[in-house]
């Protein structure tokens, strides 16, 4: 396996590594050996990873999920070469998001399952995005860096059910169709704010708007309107329990045309209204 692994962050919660696939021929690397915890987002690419009888096809849209202790190989497709955010996370970070996640359970229990792919949410893109963003900065805010950072952790284990095995997707697939969700992912976590039109986004992919609305839904299980609106709802959620920004002031640069219409989203979406989130 030929790869750049560069290390973005390291503190006493988890070090993060940004992996960038530098594979020429789809090869299976030798066996390898995980001694830590480590949760990893496939920003791009496809890869096959093999533990345990499991083969787990890992593409964009995932996180990969892998216990300490085992042997693993991977296959890399040189064709769709991948590149990850890995968050490895020190086993007394472990210990207590396990208290906050006890959801998964199904998971740590059970000494059969090594590894797991959770679909990603709009939300935990968004925490991912952030993330990212802010580890490429020179002046790091760290207590923020590691309030998402912990925040991801939660969103991604929470999980009540095992998840079921991510749809099959052909080659053509994911030549021509991955690519574009990416790039379409990535242009409303930048964009939030503005007013982005169905149009605006299909043509970032050169389709029809009905033929990008369906193929969206298809490969996110959300609309595009959906997922801009949930990505509104988490930014405005964190500047609500981490912020003294008036209610009103999150609403509108969270990409909101009123207040009404944010208070009720929000209440849909979290269950109190922003001004109960913030007492």
């Amino acid at each position: 396996m030929e790869a750049t692994i560069q290390t973005l962050y390291s503190s006493e919660i988890c070090t993060v590594h940004n992996f960038l696939c530098r594979c020429t021929d789809c090869l299976v690397s030798a066996k390898e050996h995980q001694d830590n915890f480590v949760i990893a987002y496939i920003r791009t690419g496809n890869f096959q990873f093999k533990v345990f009888r499991n083969n787990l096809d890992a593409y964009h849209g995932f996180f990969l999920i892998n216990k300490p202790g085992y042997e693993y190989r991977v296959g890399h497709d040189h064709k769709f070469p991948d590149e990850c955010t890995i968050f490895s996370i020190s086993e007394e970070s472990l210990q207590q998001i396990k208290e906050h996640a006890g959801a998964l359970s199904w998971f740590f229990d059970n000494p059969d399952l090594q590894s797991v792919l959770v679909k990603a949410s709009p939300e935990t893109e968004y925490l991912h995005h952030c993330i990212f963003q802010l580890l490429q900065t020179t002046r790091l805010a760290r207590l923020w860096v590691e309030t998402l950072i912990t925040e991801l952790f939660i969103q991604v284990l929470l999980t009540y059910e095992r998840p079921a095995l991510p749809p099959l997707l052909t080659v053509k697939q994911k030549k021509n169709y991955l690519p574009t969700i990416e790039t379409v992912k990535q242009f409303i976590n930048e964009n939030f704010t503005a007013d982005i039109s169905l149009p605006e986004l299909a043509e970032l992919g050169y389709l029809s708007s009905f033929h990008f609305n369906r193929l969206f839904k298809q490969m996110t299980s959300v609309s595009p309107y959906q997922y801009l609106l949930r990505v509104r709802l988490k930014h405005a959620h964190l500047q609500l329990c981490n912020t003294s920004t008036p209610v009103s002031d999150i609403a509108f640069l969270a990409g909101f045309n009123s207040l009404e219409h944010f208070s009720a989203s929000y209440k849909k979406m979290y269950g109190m209204s922003p001004s109960f989130a913030r007492k």
